[in-house]
């Protein structure tokens, strides 16, 4: 018969090791995802920057990113900023080197738990919200 301390020991781990996907679920919960889709046969890099409420741009840049897109491919960057108001800017570059496009969104949450931001990359090199 095992001891009482070999007992709490192993109810304890195995409730640590329950709880701690749980920490994980709520921390992506009400983060905002990022899908960049490519409509085209040609592989893109898309900057993308987002920017929150701050007196300077420094201050107010909540996520920054280059994201690679494959022909016909998709990349997603998962939970990249808290659900909020922001704007997002971006570029993309046909073959890692020809701007194409260069604009921005203003991105306002949905309020349903479920928040993401997806782009279309169209045969014209033009980067269109989703």
């Amino acid at each position: 018969m095992p001891s009482r301390r070999t007992v709490l020991g192993t109810v304890c781990g195995a409730a640590a090791s329950a709880l701690a996907g749980c920490s994980r679920l709520r921390s992506d919960a009400g983060r905002v995802d990022l899908t960049i889709f490519n409509q085209t046969a040609t592989a893109y890099t898309v900057e993308v920057a987002v920017f929150g409420d701050g007196e300077t741009a420094a201050a107010a840049r909540a996520y920054t990113s280059s994201l690679d897109v494959e022909p016909d491919g998709e990349v997603t960057a998962n939970g990249v900023v808290e659900a909020g108001r922001y704007l997002v800017r971006y570029r993309a570059y046909a073959d890692d080197s020809r701007l194409t496009d260069d604009g921005h969104v203003h991105f306002v949450p949905s309020g349903d738990g479920a928040e993401s931001l997806a782009f279309d990359i169209r045969e014209t090199g033009d980067v269109t919200r989703r």
